[in-house]
């Protein structure tokens, strides 16, 4: 998502990028209150590694992995209640793709024609509502879904090609086409 971000903030930016599984949780309770549940507790720790560390913007993605706008309000809701327990000037967006990351990538059809001359075959009308089995090679889990585009294309399934088609997705594009969680996610950006 970091081309995406970069475009969107519509500045040169550095980044620092950490896996949720690498921020260290320790015992007891910020300012003596319970740690949200779900992904608030690591939004917490997120943002208090961002406070530590001298940053302006934090934004704490995860997948909603679901197509049910109820369950991408409840992820949101845990990032921004964990984002709350600390006070800070620092700005922070929670990122949720609805279904899965790839279905903000399964976007555009003219990236994929840009970056490999495919025609946008097989690439989903309503990329959000995109879902199926994750074990399934045959299904449209987006993770499957995004595998059998990047073999029609011709393209590894693999970090650089994700790089490429972010970075060639027309923003406005993607917006229109993933309406429930990817112009949310950019407007909150357009904010900061």
């Amino acid at each position: 998502m970091q081309p995406i971000v970069r475009r969107s903030l519509g500045k040169a930016s550095d980044f620092t990028v950490r896996k949720r599984v690498e921020l260290q949780s320790f015992p007891g309770n910020p300012n003596g209150r319970r740690l949200p549940a779900g992904h608030g507790a690591k939004a917490y720790l997120a943002k208090r590694a961002a406070v530590t560390g001298g940053y302006d913007l934090l934004i704490f993605m995860a997948d909603a992995d679901s197509t049910d706008q109820r369950d991408w309000r409840r992820i949101v809701g845990e990032i921004e209640a964990g984002f709350a327990l600390l006070e800070s000037d620092i700005r922070c967006i929670a990122c949720v793709p609805m279904s899965a990351s790839e279905s903000w990538l399964l976007a555009d059809h003219g990236a994929w024609a840009t970056v490999a001359s495919y025609d946008g075959g097989g690439l989903p009308a309503h990329p959000e509502r995109i879902w199926g089995a994750r074990d399934d090679p045959t299904g449209n889990h987006p993770h499957r879904l995004f595998y059998r585009i990047c073999e029609a294309a011709g393209l590894p399934d693999g970090r650089d090609t994700r790089v490429r088609i972010a970075t060639a997705t027309a923003l406005d594009v993607a917006r229109a086409r993933c309406p429930m969680s990817m112009e949310p996610f950019l407007a909150a950006l357009e904010i900061s």
